[in-house]
């Protein structure tokens, strides 16, 4: 992936906001959970509960290391991760979590950001960078390594706490029946995305 102008600006405004959605939530998550009586740790444990944050922490280190380099992070197979990612996000935050989720004060606009800017921003970045056919067939299944690592964190996290982060994802209330459905739902939505991507790669006019 090569960056064009319009790409650079993207990125920057995607690195921005962010970066500015992920400081004031987190801090917000601290405050609030130590409020409500749990620890330091676990109110950090309690803010990497949820894949929204995950997947905007990914993009902003992908935004970062395309600017600076640091290491391989931005690599075409961590930027579709990303991209199908962080649509997955918007799609099951809009049609399963929104109509409930009642944001207070800040969160309120860092909640727009998260789950609706981010994800137009990237999406957009995506496309605008020139790509050079770098994705393949056989590199359809790592797009789902990073929500697999989500969902093994999320089970054992909920084996020793008994939370989850979503009820959509609670075993313990809706059985196999009820989750798995779910979780097979979200695989291939992301596998969808990633194998469109792979499409647009090696078809794109750019591809050498």
């Amino acid at each position: 992936m090569h960056l064009t102008q319009t790409s650079k600006y993207l990125a920057l405004l995607g690195l921005v906001l962010g970066s500015l959605a992920i400081v004031i939530t987190f801090y917000t998550n601290i405050i609030d959970e130590m409020g409500d009586g749990r620890s330091l740790f676990g109110a950090i444990v309690h803010y990497f509960s949820f894949y929204t944050n995950w997947t905007n922490i990914l993009l902003v280190l992908i935004y970062l290391d395309l600017f600076f380099g640091w290491t391989k992070l931005s690599s075409p197979v961590n930027c579709v991760t990303g991209l199908s990612s962080i649509i997955m996000v918007m799609i099951v935050y809009h049609l399963l979590l929104s109509a409930t989720h009642s944001p207070q004060g800040i969160e309120v606009l860092t909640n727009v950001v998260k789950h609706y800017i981010t994800p137009v921003i990237f999406t957009l970045f995506w496309f605008t960078s020139r790509h050079i056919g770098s994705l393949e067939w056989r590199d359809l299944y790592k797009f789902i390594l990073f929500p697999m690592a989500f969902l093994v964190f999320t089970y054992a996290k909920a084996a020793v706490t008994g939370e989850y982060p979503y009820d959509f994802l609670n075993y313990s209330l809706n059985g196999f029946s009820g989750v798995a459905p779910i979780i097979g739902g979200i695989v291939v939505l992301i596998l969808l995305l990633g194998s469109l991507a792979i499409l647009y790669d090696n078809k794109n006019p750019d591809a050498q």
